[in-house]
Order: structure tokens, then sequence, then C-alpha cells
């Protein structure tokens, strides 16, 4: 059974830590040149505009807990509109028997009626990695479903002044170097 500590961002299955695709990409990912305080707001702003699109998806969101963050769920309704999202998993936290790795997928569902697996970022640049990301929440979906095997990948970057930015992935290498990585990670771990 799948555990996850929020507070320390942990997986655990059947009670063994297990590692998450973020702590398997940050060996790619350093943030070391941010300052503190600066990769701390961004990090905050990332969990808050989450949880206000998670709310709205669910159609639990309370109009007046939106304060400063108002056009990045503006961004993030206008491109459900745009694409006509509908979606089966929304924050769906999984857990590859396969691989060992735990993860928690922003969306799967179809935009107009093909199957995605979607990740949503608030950062100001994109960045490779989040290829990756997307091809190891696609495995993980795929686990579950081999449906999923073949649903597309994309990152929905949202912008404070209401707008986005989608930026499919379709390298075939996404799968392969993520899958290198957690089994380094997983023998490391040993």
């Amino acid at each position: 059974m799948l555990t996850f500590d929020e507070d320390a961002h942990q997986y655990r299955y059947d009670g063994v830590v297990k590692p998450s695709v973020t702590q398997v990409l940050s060996k790619l990912h350093d943030f070391g040149m941010v300052p503190a305080d600066v990769l701390a707001a961004a990090c905050a702003r990332g969990t808050y505009v989450h949880t206000l699109c998670e709310y709205h998806d669910q159609n639990d969101l309370d109009d007046s807990s939106v304060g400063d963050y108002r056009g990045y769920l503006n961004a993030w309704i206008k491109f459900s509109a745009d694409h006509r999202a509908e979606w089966s998993g929304i924050e769906a936290k999984e857990y590859s028997k396969r691989f060992g790795f735990a993860g928690t997928m922003d969306r799967r569902g179809t935009l107009a009626g093909v199957h995605y697996i979607v990740d949503i970022k608030t950062a100001a640049q994109p960045h490779p990695v989040w290829g990756l990301q997307t091809a190891a929440y696609r495995q993980l979906s795929a686990e579950q479903d081999m449906g999923w095997l073949l649903a597309r990948r994309a990152t929905v970057q949202l912008r404070a002044d209401g707008s986005y930015k989608f930026l499919p992935w379709d390298s075939p290498e996404d799968w392969p170097a993520f899958q290198a990585l957690i089994t380094l990670t997983n023998w490391s771990n040993k």
C-alpha cells in the first residue's frame, strides 16, 4: 500500500521509503544557485496554484481563497476550456511496482478527446527535465491501465498574467533517460 508524508515529501510502499519522481530528477535540475528565499517562494507559489487548480477541477473552489494567484488560475481555466480538458485523474498518487518509484501525477485525462498526461508548472522558464517527468507519470498510469501507455504528454506552464504555454513532450528518449536514473537511484539505495 502506498502512503505519502506531505511534510517530509516522502512516499512509502508497504512501509518502505521509495524515491519520488521529483527526487530522481533532482540530479538533473540543480537549484543550488537560486537564493533559498526565492526558491521557497517559488515552491510555495507552485503548491498553492496546484491546490487552486485541483479545487477548481473538482468543483470545490472557494473563490475567496484565490488571492494573488488569480492570473495563474485564470490561465488554467483558459487552458482547460481551449483544449476541452476532461480529467479522469487529478493529483493521483501512484507507485511503480516494476521500477520502484512513486509520484503524484497532476492530471490524466483527455484533451480534445486525446489521452494526455499533463503536468502543471508555474516556473518562468521551461526545463527539459519536464519531459522525463511526464514520461515517468505515463509509466505510472500504464502500470494501472495499459491504455495509458500511448498517451501523449505535455506540461502546461501557467503565468501570472493569465496566459499559458502548452509544451508537448514527444522525445522517445524521455522514458529511457528516466529509467536509467531510477535504476541508478535504486541501485545506490541498496
